[in-house]
Protein backbone atom coordinates (compact mmCIF):
# COMPACT_ATOMS: atom_id res chain seq x y z
CA UNK A 1 0.00 0.00 0.00
CA UNK A 2 1.42 3.17 -1.30
CA UNK A 3 1.38 5.77 1.55
CA UNK A 4 2.34 9.37 1.38
CA UNK A 5 4.67 11.61 4.31
CA UNK A 6 2.60 14.97 3.48
CA UNK A 7 4.96 17.30 5.72
CA UNK A 8 7.76 15.93 3.55
CA UNK A 9 5.62 16.34 0.04
CA UNK A 10 5.03 19.96 1.28
CA UNK A 11 8.68 20.43 2.38
CA UNK A 12 10.51 19.30 -0.52
CA UNK A 13 7.88 20.34 -3.16
CA UNK A 14 8.61 23.86 -2.01
CA UNK A 15 12.36 23.15 -2.10
CA UNK A 16 11.97 21.57 -6.06
CA UNK A 17 8.91 24.93 -6.48
CA UNK A 18 12.44 27.29 -5.83
CA UNK A 19 14.41 25.58 -7.29
CA UNK A 20 11.94 24.98 -10.48
CA UNK A 21 11.19 29.17 -10.17
CA UNK A 22 15.57 30.15 -10.35
CA UNK A 23 15.74 27.76 -13.36
CA UNK A 24 12.76 28.80 -14.83
CA UNK A 25 14.36 32.32 -14.61
CA UNK A 26 17.27 31.89 -15.42
CA UNK A 27 15.70 30.09 -19.14
CA UNK A 28 13.88 33.38 -19.52
CA UNK A 29 16.84 35.74 -18.30
CA UNK A 30 19.92 34.64 -19.71
CA UNK A 31 21.46 37.21 -22.75
CA UNK A 32 20.43 35.09 -25.86
CA UNK A 33 16.65 35.59 -24.49
CA UNK A 34 16.46 38.83 -23.13
CA UNK A 35 17.99 40.10 -26.42
CA UNK A 36 15.34 38.12 -28.24
CA UNK A 37 12.48 39.96 -26.21
CA UNK A 38 14.25 43.53 -26.44
CA UNK A 39 13.91 42.69 -30.03
CA UNK A 40 10.06 42.23 -29.97
CA UNK A 41 9.34 45.00 -26.81
CA UNK A 42 7.65 46.93 -28.90
CA UNK A 43 5.66 44.27 -30.73
CA UNK A 44 1.75 45.15 -31.18
CA UNK A 45 1.34 41.96 -29.38
CA UNK A 46 3.22 42.66 -26.37
CA UNK A 47 1.54 43.90 -23.08
CA UNK A 48 3.73 46.52 -21.57
CA UNK A 49 4.37 46.09 -17.82
CA UNK A 50 2.17 49.36 -16.62
CA UNK A 51 -0.70 47.15 -17.72
CA UNK A 52 -0.03 44.91 -14.86
CA UNK A 53 0.60 48.05 -12.31
CA UNK A 54 4.36 47.94 -13.09
CA UNK A 55 7.15 45.55 -13.19
CA UNK A 56 6.87 44.20 -9.68
CA UNK A 57 3.17 43.33 -10.24
CA UNK A 58 3.94 41.44 -12.97
CA UNK A 59 6.34 39.56 -11.39
CA UNK A 60 4.12 38.57 -8.30
CA UNK A 61 1.44 37.54 -10.48
CA UNK A 62 4.02 35.15 -12.04
CA UNK A 63 5.20 34.12 -8.86
CA UNK A 64 1.75 33.39 -7.79
CA UNK A 65 0.33 31.38 -11.01
CA UNK A 66 3.77 29.56 -10.37
CA UNK A 67 3.40 28.32 -6.98
CA UNK A 68 -0.29 27.35 -7.95
CA UNK A 69 1.15 25.75 -11.24
CA UNK A 70 3.29 23.82 -9.33
CA UNK A 71 1.17 22.46 -6.37
CA UNK A 72 -0.96 20.71 -9.09
CA UNK A 73 1.70 19.59 -10.99
CA UNK A 74 3.06 17.76 -7.41
CA UNK A 75 -0.13 16.71 -6.88
CA UNK A 76 -1.17 15.16 -9.68
CA UNK A 77 2.66 13.69 -9.20
CA UNK A 78 1.51 11.62 -6.07
CA UNK A 79 -1.57 10.83 -7.56
CA UNK A 80 -0.35 9.13 -10.93
CA UNK A 81 2.74 8.24 -8.98
CA UNK A 82 2.11 4.21 -9.61
CA UNK A 83 1.14 5.01 -13.19
CA UNK A 84 4.06 7.20 -14.49
CA UNK A 85 6.42 4.84 -16.19
CA UNK A 86 10.47 4.68 -15.02
CA UNK A 87 12.18 4.41 -11.88
CA UNK A 88 13.58 6.93 -10.01
CA UNK A 89 14.87 10.22 -12.28
CA UNK A 90 13.58 8.32 -15.36
CA UNK A 91 9.72 8.57 -13.93
CA UNK A 92 10.58 12.51 -13.55
CA UNK A 93 12.08 12.76 -17.07
CA UNK A 94 8.70 11.03 -17.82
CA UNK A 95 6.43 12.91 -16.03
CA UNK A 96 8.32 15.93 -17.35
CA UNK A 97 7.39 14.99 -20.71
CA UNK A 98 4.04 14.38 -20.19
CA UNK A 99 3.55 17.40 -18.71
CA UNK A 100 5.06 19.31 -21.94
CA UNK A 101 3.29 17.67 -23.94
CA UNK A 102 0.15 18.51 -22.33
CA UNK A 103 0.86 22.16 -21.30
CA UNK A 104 3.76 23.62 -23.08
CA UNK A 105 3.27 21.83 -26.97
CA UNK A 106 -0.92 23.09 -27.07
CA UNK A 107 0.45 26.48 -26.00
CA UNK A 108 2.47 27.36 -28.34
CA UNK A 109 0.59 25.72 -30.74
CA UNK A 110 -2.29 28.04 -29.72
CA UNK A 111 -0.45 31.07 -29.73
CA UNK A 112 1.03 30.06 -32.97
CA UNK A 113 -2.44 29.28 -34.66
CA UNK A 114 -4.80 32.59 -32.76
CA UNK A 115 -2.87 35.39 -32.36
CA UNK A 116 -0.17 37.08 -34.37
CA UNK A 117 2.38 36.65 -32.12
CA UNK A 118 6.26 36.06 -33.21
CA UNK A 119 7.48 32.67 -33.40
CA UNK A 120 10.74 33.01 -32.34
CA UNK A 121 8.92 34.25 -29.20
CA UNK A 122 6.35 31.01 -29.56
CA UNK A 123 9.66 28.77 -30.00
CA UNK A 124 11.55 30.15 -27.04
CA UNK A 125 8.70 30.00 -24.95
CA UNK A 126 8.27 26.30 -26.30
CA UNK A 127 11.62 25.36 -25.75
CA UNK A 128 12.30 27.15 -22.41
CA UNK A 129 9.02 25.35 -20.84
CA UNK A 130 10.10 21.82 -22.07
CA UNK A 131 13.09 22.20 -20.47
CA UNK A 132 12.08 23.45 -17.51
CA UNK A 133 9.15 21.01 -17.25
CA UNK A 134 11.65 18.26 -17.62
CA UNK A 135 14.15 19.59 -15.05
CA UNK A 136 11.36 20.07 -12.57
CA UNK A 137 10.12 16.12 -13.14
CA UNK A 138 13.34 15.14 -12.91
CA UNK A 139 14.23 17.25 -9.36
CA UNK A 140 10.65 16.36 -8.50
CA UNK A 141 10.92 12.69 -8.36
CA UNK A 142 14.88 12.67 -7.25
CA UNK A 143 13.96 14.58 -4.21
CA UNK A 144 10.96 12.69 -3.52
CA UNK A 145 12.88 9.26 -3.65
CA UNK A 146 15.62 10.32 -1.75
CA UNK A 147 13.67 11.61 1.10
CA UNK A 148 11.36 8.99 0.39
CA UNK A 149 7.90 11.21 0.29
CA UNK A 150 6.56 8.07 -1.20
CA UNK A 151 6.69 4.71 0.76
CA UNK A 152 5.12 1.68 0.69
CA UNK A 153 3.99 -0.99 3.46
Amino acid sequence: MKTINHKKAFLWGAIVLIIHMAISNLFYMNPLVMNIFKEYEGHPTMKPMEVFGGLTNWIMLNAIFSIIFVAILILLYLKLYESIPGKGWKKGLSFGLIIAFVKAIPEAFNQFMVFNYPTVLILVQLVNAILSLIIFGILLSLFFNKFKVITYE
